[in-house]
């Protein structure tokens, strides 16, 4: 069938110095990717390519080609869930690798939850047909692709790579009208759609008047929809922005950009950011809130959280950095009781970064807290993480060894 097939690119874990103004060190992980592919090889702060590999749909009856990203701390076998985010057009490198490297960024810094993605290929000779509706023609395979995504692309990332009921759909031109579609047709089924340069019209089926017909009294939870239109359909754009005024108070969170000028393949780079942002905007003040310099009570994380699941229908996870910042925060203004704290919680939340029991050690001994039953939490913690090579692992160790010295 003419499958491309690229070479996986292998990935180091570095392990580098953090230094407390108390002068004391540890260990924590820098995720660098190595070697190229070809020209557009990616790096990622905070992410790593798991693999790339080829479904058989059942529901369209030809093959799609994936590929699978992951968070850095993603390991499949612990109680860990992420959030899911698929981006439709793989094949289209530019605008793939710009909305992939958007998501490491703004994840890098705090901005929104660490994801499974998952990118979906598309073969040219299928991309047509794969999101024309029944309606205008009976070559339309939209259903069936609606199908392969819910009943076989989602349930293999749920079972196989921890994603949790937060999904996120990403899809341009062609597929900017199809995830629209599916904002409609799916809308208690997923939890956001970025859409860009879409078109909303196709013979019988116009997804303006599909949008404003949807019944909020019927939706589960906030539901986003973000489009961004260029020069190529800006009376679609303004018939869209007319038809979404009536949501402003609902939950369903609806918002478009017109780019006047921009061309076709502009406007992926150009919406991106901002969707994303505001999509995730109400998680990052949740968080912001428990990481505050001002919030001495670790407790509240129950109460934002709570908020979070509220809001977007499922609990996202504050981020790594953020919940060991708090630790280090506590750690650095010498309330040793309270870093201790922070850290339990991080620990909760990603159990596989087993460094995080030596700061609890370190913060023990300020206190004169007898360790041996942290240091045989760590030792376990350290034998069953994947995110440390055997190297690093012995290097841990050993820095265990230097502490109690």
């Amino acid at each position: 069938m003419g499958r491309r097939v690229e070479m996986a690119i292998p990935y180091i874990l570095i392990v580098s110095k953090y230094y407390t103004r108390m002068n004391k060190s540890f260990y924590f992980l820098i995720l660098i990717l190595v070697g190229t592919n070809n020209l557009f090889a990616q790096e990622y702060e905070s992410y790593k390519k798991l693999l790339d590999t080829t479904i058989t749909s059942k529901n369209l009856g030809f093959d799609k080609n994936i590929t699978v990203t992951v968070p850095f701390e993603w390991q499949e076998d612990i109680n860990h869930d992420f959030p899911l985010i698929i981006v439709f057009d793989r094949q289209n490198q530019r605008s793939h690798n710009y909305i992939l490297n958007t998501i490491d960024y703004l994840t890098s810094n705090e901005q929104m939850p660490s994801s499974i993605i998952i990118s979906v290929e598309s073969q040219q000779k299928y991309r047509y047909y794969e999101t024309l509706h029944l309606a205008s023609s009976e070559k339309g395979l939209a259903l069936e692709n609606e199908e392969f995504i819910f009943e076989e692309l989602i349930a293999l990332a749920e079972k196989r790579y921890n994603a949790n009921s937060f999904r996120l759909l990403i899809g341009h031109s062609r597929y900017g009208y199809f995830t629209t579609a599916l904002f409609y047709s799916k809308i208690n089924d997923i939890s956001a759609i970025i859409s860009i340069s879409p078109f909303y019209k196709q013979k019988n089926v116009n997804l303006i008047d599909s949008i404003s017909n949807i019944n909020v009294n019927l939706i589960n939870s906030n539901k986003y929809y973000r489009f961004g239109i260029g020069n190529d359909y800006p009376s679609d754009f303004t018939q869209m922005d007319s038809a979404i005024t009536k949501f402003k108070k609902s939950n369903i969170k609806a918002n478009g950009t017109l780019f006047r000028n921009a061309d076709h393949n502009v406007t992926p780079g150009l919406t991106i950011s901002n969707a994303l942002y505001e999509i995730f905007e109400y998680w990052s003040e949740n968080q912001s809130k428990y990481f505050s310099d001002d919030q001495k009570k670790i407790s509240i994380i129950t109460s934002l959280e709570n908020n979070v699941l509220n809001h977007y229908g499922c609990n996202l996870r504050f981020g790594l950095g953020v919940l060991n910042g708090k630790g280090w925060y506590f750690y650095n203004e010498s309330e040793f009781n309270q870093a201790i704290k922070a850290w339990n919680v991080l620990i909760e939340n990603y159990p596989n970064f087993s460094e995080a029991y030596l700061y609890i050690i370190d913060a023990q001994m300020k206190l004169d807290i007898n360790t041996n039953k942290t240091e045989n939490e760590f030792k376990n913690s350290l034998m069953d993480s994947s995110i440390y090579s055997e190297k690093e692992k012995q290097e841990l160790l050993n820095e265990l060894k230097e502490m109690k010295k």
